[in-house]
């Protein structure tokens, strides 16, 4: 069974439609808000997502194929050697 609200919390709702509704429990004084279902459900949307890390290695083709251009550049082999890069001879 779903809880009605009261007729406090109508009116209450009625006088800020567009917003949600702050309120307290008197016995525990934690705050809630109230929000329309559709409202919860679009920020639901919006954190129900997952979140695992994806594996670093799914990326290599691409970037590889990114960069291919910069690795293939006149002058890139004075990078190759230890030390600061020197200009080509």
């Amino acid at each position: 069974m779903t809880p009605q609200l009261s007729t406090e919390l109508l009116q209450a709702l009625a006088r800020q439609p567009d917003r949600p509704l702050q309120v307290e429990d008197p016995l525990t004084h934690a705050q809630y808000v109230l929000v329309r279902l559709e409202a919860y459900e679009q920020l639901r949307q919006g954190v129900d997502y997952d979140t695992s890390d994806p594996d670093p290695r799914a990326f290599y083709p691409a970037f590889a194929a990114a960069v291919q251009g910069d690795l293939d550049a006149s002058g890139r082999e004075a990078y190759d050697v230890d030390g600061i890069p020197q200009e080509p001879s």
